[in-house]
């Protein structure tokens, strides 16, 4: 599985690194394994700066269907903060982040690291 995660309790963020190649299912098992290990609902901090996506448009669009029915089974919401290497990446989140504006309107990409975590604990 392309991502790996940690929940971060002193700072009650799950911290999560994405390699390799990226494709909806791998989203979607990701989204899955949070929500059983019982941190989908805290601040994520995702760092995807040594993945790559396999994401054409119709997959950005049942991300957006996933997570918009995940999150009303569930009840949660929360900041989730991505960060990417390149401008296709930040393009491609950009693009997710229109869509998804109902169902996860606190959803930002980041080019750095730094920033990104800052913006997750700025509404605290």
């Amino acid at each position: 599985m392309p991502f790996t995660y940690v929940f971060d309790a002193a700072a009650d963020i799950v911290r999560t690194t994405a390699h390799g190649l990226i494709r909806f299912d791998d989203l979607a098992a990701h989204l899955h394994a949070l929500v059983e290990g019982g941190v989908a609902r805290v601040p994520q901090l995702l760092d995807a700066r040594e993945a790559q996506h396999d994401l054409p448009a119709s997959d950005i669009r049942r991300l957006v269907e996933l997570v918009g029915s995940l999150r009303a089974a569930h009840g949660f919401s929360h900041r989730t903060a991505l960060v990417v290497s390149t401008p296709v990446d930040f393009g491609v989140a950009r693009m997710y982040s229109a869509l998804a504006q109902k169902v996860d309107p606190d959803f930002a990409v980041f080019r750095d690291l730094g920033e990104a975590g800052a913006w997750l604990q700025s509404t605290r």
